[in-house]
This record gives structure tokens, C-alpha cells and sequence, in this order.
């Protein structure tokens, strides 16, 4: 079962939040901020288990209240999104959710208020908000979570408790997968690709892996001019998948400047690509760093992909042109 202890390198607030919904200490309004996948909204989920939760050890997430919160059919947990095909959450579906503060629990315990998408409330919806939790009703908690922290009024960030989630280190979010049960082979990768998010991690798809291995594999196998049209042809039909090509492609070379300045080892990348991070001196890697974000300009001004290709791949050649391989 997902817990606590699960999010305890997010956050050093976490062991507060247990402590505070185990014992009913907890206060009347929470935002947590942070990159998406940080972990945000399943601690929200588990403060709404632990403050309802019937169990010796809470939240035992096998009671029915826990059951219930995890089902979003709990009676007394109330979770507000746009409405379908919206983009905003407008004020009228804040006054609906407000009335529920007034109406006595149906377990006699704790209301529970779930925003997950904070940051898509309107000003009005804000402002409506803004004066039960100037005023909040007793028994009851409000849990926001957003990755705009900057989209909501500082008045209402003001009268909640603001707790930040940031990325984890590459270790952390690999061992954080491994308690998950993802394939050890995947673990690496997906803790690269993902910057510290756990729950992007989790989304990775399979063929978003073996496209990155497939292009840090060919990508660094070219050695001279070459051989630059053969992967050309192989990728210049692909203009939909563009950013996603250059995206990876980064991550590939942040993995490739680690090990060129000696912090890691590129482990989760094919031998073509370690070995130019072995053959090309830091500077190289910076050098190639510079192209991606000119070729990212380029895709910008609807520069034909093959050109952006051949742009990051001339200067793979270079590199190898420079220094002994």
C-alpha cells in the first residue's frame, strides 16, 4: 500500500503531515506545489485517508473509510476539477462545493476538500474560496495541489499552509521505482528521463524508452559526414514526434555532460554514446548542448527537420573530428 514513508525524501514536512492527520492537529487549508509527478496529489489522498481512516495504524488503506477515499466514494471527501470539456473551474462549481462545508458529516468525522488542479480555478472561484478559508468551518480541510503555484492569488496561498515538492535525485526516484516493482532494467532510464518525478517515471512509455536507446545508439554512431544521411532518412519523416526526438536527445547528452565532468557513469546509455562521452572532453558535450538549443530555435521558425537533424549530427561529427576516438 502506498504511504508516508514513500514521500519522506519529497518533502521535510511529510512526518508533519502523518503526524498532524493521524492525530487530528492538522489545520484548516494545505497547498503543495511542485513539478508534476512530484507526489503531490497522492499525499493529498493520503491525508484524506489518514484523517478519516478507522484503523490501528492510519491510514491502514483497508478499512472502508480508506477504501472509500481511495475509490472516491467517499461520502465526506468532496474533489473539484473543471467540469467535463472546461478548461477552468468556474465559480459556480465552487459555490456547490462550499455548500458542502456547512452540512454535517456523514460519518462523523472530517470533511475532506480535494482541489488536484488548483491552479485551473478562476479568479472568481479563488475569490469565492478565499472567504471560507478566511472563515473555515470547523471540521473541515481543504487539500490544494498545483504545479502553477504563480496562477493563484496570493491571498489565498496566504491563508493556507504551503508545502513545496521538489524533483528527487536520480538515486532516489530509482530506488522510489524499485519499491514500485518497475523491471530493474527500466529503473535507470526511467529515473533519466523523467528528472526526479516518480510519477512521470511511472508514465514513460515502453516505446519511449526504446526510441531514446535507438537514438543514442545511432545518433553517436556517426563518426563522419557520411554517415549522417543514413540516420537522416531514418528520422526525417518523423516531424510530428520532433520535440519528443529532442527532448530525449537532451536527456541523452545531460547524461552524456555527467559523466564528461566525472559525476556518473552514463550506465543507461548504449556503447556508441559512452563512448563518445569517453572520446569528447567536456567542452565537446557543452559545444553539442549549444546545437540542441539551436536546433530547438529552429524547429521554432519551421526550419525543415531534416536541416534540424543534421544540425546536432554535423556536430557530433566535429567533436569526433577533434579529439581522438
Amino acid at each position: 500500500m502506498d504511504d508516508f514513508e514513500n514521500y519522506v525524501g519529497q518533502s521535510v514536512h511529510i512526518e508533519r503531515l502523518r503526524s498532524e492527520f493521524a492525530e487530528g492537529t492538522f489545520t484548516h487549508a494545505y497547498l503543495f506545489a511542485g513539478p508534476v509527478g512530484t507526489g503531490k496529489k497522492s499525499v493529498a489522498r493520503l491525508c484524506a485517508m489518514t484523517a478519516l481512516c478507522r484503523g490501528e495504524h492510519r491510514p491502514c488503506g483497508v478499512c472502508g473509510p480508506c477504501r472509500r477515499v481511495l475509490a472516491e466514494t467517499h461520502p465526506d471527501v468532496h474533489v473539484l476539477r473543471p467540469a467535463a470539456g472546461k478548461r477552468e473551474i468556474a465559480v459556480g462549481q465552487m459555490r456547490e462545493l462550499l455548500k458542502e462545508a456547512d452540512v454535517h458529516t456523514f460519518e462523523d468525522g472530517v470533511k475532506v476538500f480535494l482541489i488536484p488542479e488548483a491552479e485551473k480555478m478562476n479568479a472568481a472561484s479563488q475569490n469565492t474560496l478565499l472567504k471560507t478559508l478566511e472563515e473555515p468551518a470547523s471540521n473541515t480541510v481543504f487539500l490544494l495541489t498545483t504545479v502553477h503555484l504563480s496562477a493563484l492569488l496570493p491571498t489565498v496561498v496566504s491563508r493556507c499552509r504551503l508545502i513545496r515538492f521538489h524533483p528527487l535525485t536520480d538515486e532516489e526516484t530509482a530506488a522510489r521505482l524499485r519499491a514500485l516493482g518497475v523491471p530493474e532494467e527500466q529503473v535507470g532510464v526511467r529515473a533519466r528521463i523523467a528528472e526526479g518525478c516518480v510519477g512521470q517515471a511511472l508514465a514513460v512509455e515502453e516505446k519511449v524508452i526504446t526510441l531514446r536507446n535507438e537514438m543514442a545508439e545511432q545518433f553517436f554512431a556517426v563518426h563522419s559526414l557520411a554517415d549522417i544521411p543514413d540516420i537522416v532518412n531514418r528520422y526525417k519523416d518523423r516531424k510530428d514526434d520532433r520535440q519528443i526526438l529532442l527532448d530525449l536527445f537532451e536527456e541523452i547528452v545531460r547524461e552524456i555532460l555527467l559523466s564528461q565532468a566525472g559525476r556518473q557513469e552514463p550506465v543507461t546509455l548504449p556503447q556508441t554514446a559512452r563512448n563518445y562521452a569517453r572520446a569528447v572532453p567536456l567542452e565537446g558535450g557543452l559545444a553539442l548542448r549549444e546545437r540542441i538549443l539551436e536546433a530547438r530555435k529552429m524547429v521554432q521558425s519551421n526550419v525543415a527537420f531534416q536541416s534540424v537533424l543534421e544540425t546536432v549530427l554535423i556536430k557530433i561529427s566535429e567533436e569526433y573530428t577533434r579529439w581522438p576516438w
